[in-house]
C-alpha cells in the first residue's frame, strides 16, 4: 500500500495533467427539483423529470474546465402541497440549493413559493404549473421576482379550450374541476372564454382529490344534461371520474386539458370510450432545439411520450445552468437576474444540445449576450415570470392513441384576450 502522501501527490499530478486544480475537480453545484413522481400526477411526473435529467447531462457535457459540475437533487412531492414544502425545505435548508425546478402541480408550487423559495431568495422555475394565481402573486410583489415558468398560464389555455370547444360545435358544457389553484383558475378562464363565444357552462362542479368515488359530483354535473364534459384534473382521480361519468350515462364527448394528456389515462379509462375527445396542452414553436431535444431524449430514454411538459423541464433546467454561468455565481438573486440576460432577444441565438450549450458557454465567457431558444420555443419572460406560447390541440385517434392535431396560435389567443377586455 502506498503512503498517503504519495497517493495524494499522484492525484495532484493527474489533475495537473488535466489542467485542473484539486479544488476545481471537486467543484459541484446542486440544483434542486421537486416533482410528482407518485400521487395523482405521478404518471406524468416520472416522464417530466427526465427532461431535467437530460438537461443536467447536456450542461455537464458542455461545461468548460473552470465551471462546476451540476448535480440534480430530485425529490418526490407525491402531488401533495405539504410533502412538497417539506421536500423544498430539505433542499434549501440542508442542501442549500440556489434554485428549484418545479413543482408540477400548481397547488404544490404555490405552497413552496410562498413558504420556502421566495422568503429564502431561491429561484423557482416550474415547467408545468399553469395557474393564473402566480401572475397575481407576482403583481402583488409576493414572489420577489424569484418565480418563473416555462409553460404558459391557464389564462391562455382556458381561452384556447373555449375556442376548441366552440369550433367543435359544442353549445353546452359541464365543467368538473379539481379543488386547487390549477383547477380553479382554468375553470374560471374557460367559463369566461366559452361564454364570450356564445357557449353555456351548465354546471361548474368542484371536487376534492383522492376520493374513493365521485358519484355525487358526477350526478350534479349531469343536471341539466350537457353536450360534453370538461374535466380538469390529473390521471389518478380523472380516471375514476371519467369511468363514473360514463357509467352514469353522461355523453361520451370530452374536453381534457394538459393534466390529462396521458396515454396511460386513456388506456385506464378505455380507448373505446374516448372516440370524441378534444384536448389542449402547451405547444411549442418549431425551432432547431426541438428536433435536437427529441433526438437526445430518444437516445437516452427511448421514445418521447405524447404528453406535456417534458421539453419544458429541459428548458427550465438549462436556463438555470446558463444563468449561473452568465452570473458567475450560484446565488439565488444572481441567478434570478441572469435568467433574462440569457434569453435576451438582442443576444446571439443558441439552441438545445451539447454543441450549442458549449457555444453558449464560450459566448458567455467572452462577455457576450445570448438568447437561448429552447425546445419549447423562444422564452421571453414578462415582469411576472410568465411566457406566451401556442397551445397544442390533441385528441385520441381511432387506434386509441393520444396525438397532436393542431395549434391555437398566440395571435389567436391574443385576439380573444383583446375581445374579452
Amino acid at each position: 500500500m502506498k503512503h498517503p502522501s504519495l497517493k495524494l501527490a499522484a492525484i495532484g499530478l493527474a489533475l495537473a495533467t488535466l489542467g485542473m486544480t484539486p479544488a476545481e475537480a471537486a467543484c459541484s453545484t446542486t440544483v434542486g427539483a421537486v416533482m410528482s413522481l407518485t400521487g395523482s400526477l405521478g404518471v406524468l411526473g416520472q416522464q417530466i423529470a427526465k427532461g431535467s435529467e437530460l438537461a443536467i447531462s447536456d450542461l455537464n457535457a458542455a461545461r468548460s474546465g473552470n465551471t462546476c459540475e451540476l448535480k440534480l437533487s430530485l425529490l418526490d412531492d407525491q402531488t401533495s402541497p405539504s410533502v412538497g414544502v417539506d421536500a423544498a425545505k430539505k433542499l434549501v435548508d440542508v442542501q442549500q440549493v440556489p434554485a428549484i425546478i418545479g413543482a408540477l402541480s400548481s397547488g404544490v408550487s404555490a405552497a413552496i413559493l410562498t413558504s420556502v423559495t421566495a422568503p429564502s431568495q431561491v429561484v423557482q422555475i416550474s415547467p408545468a404549473s399553469t395557474s393564473p394565481t402566480f401572475s397575481d402573486l407576482a403583481k402583488q410583489g409576493k414572489t420577489g421576482g424569484f418565480w418563473f415558468r416555462t409553460c404558459p398560464s391557464d389564462a391562455l389555455q382556458g381561452l384556447a379550450m373555449a375556442k376548441v370547444a366552440h369550433d367543435a360545435g359544442l353549445k353546452k358544457v359541464a365543467v368538473m374541476y379539481l379543488n386547487n389553484p390549477y383547477g380553479q383558475g382554468l375553470s374560471q378562464e374557460f367559463t369566461a372564454g366559452f361564454k364570450q363565444l356564445g357557449g353555456t357552462v351548465t354546471e361548474n362542479v368542484v371536487y376534492n382529490p383522492s376520493q374513493p368515488s365521485y358519484r355525487a359530483e358526477v350526478g350534479k354535473a349531469l343536471g341539466p344534461t350537457p353536450d360534453a364534459l370538461f374535466l380538469i384534473g390529473y390521471p389518478g382521480d380523472g380516471t375514476t371520474i371519467t369511468r363514473e361519468w360514463i357509467a352514469a350515462g353522461g355523453p361520451q364527448k370530452f374536453l381534457f386539458p394538459d393534466g390529462l394528456e396521458s396515454q396511460d389515462f386513456v388506456n385506464d379509462v378505455g380507448a373505446q370510450y374516448m372516440k370524441d375527445v378534444h384536448g389542449t396542452a402547451p405547444g411549442t414553436d418549431t425551432t432547431p432545439s426541438l428536433a435536437t431535444f427529441q433526438g437526445e431524449f430518444k437516445t437516452k430514454f427511448g421514445t418521447l411520450p405524447t404528453q406535456a411538459y417534458i421539453p419544458n423541464a429541459y428548458d427550465a433546467t438549462v436556463l438555470i445552468g446558463l444563468a449561473m454561468e452568465q452570473a458567475k455565481s450560484s446565488k439565488g438573486p444572481a441567478i434570478r437576474d441572469a435568467i433574462r440576460k440569457v434569453t435576451d432577444p438582442k443576444g446571439e441565438k443558441v439552441y438545445a444540445g451539447v454543441a450549442e450549450l458549449k457555444k453558449a458557454a464560450q459566448l458567455l465567457a467572452e462577455g457576450k449576450s445570448i438568447q437561448y431558444v429552447g425546445a419549447t420555443g423562444p422564452l421571453q419572460f414578462d415582469a411576472n415570470g410568465d411566457i406566451a406560447a401556442p397551445m397544442q390541440v390533441w385528441n385520441v385517434s381511432a387506434q386509441g392513441k393520444v396525438e397532436g392535431t393542431g395549434m391555437v396560435t398566440v395571435a389567436q389567443i391574443d385576439a380573444m384576450r383583446t375581445a374579452k377586455k
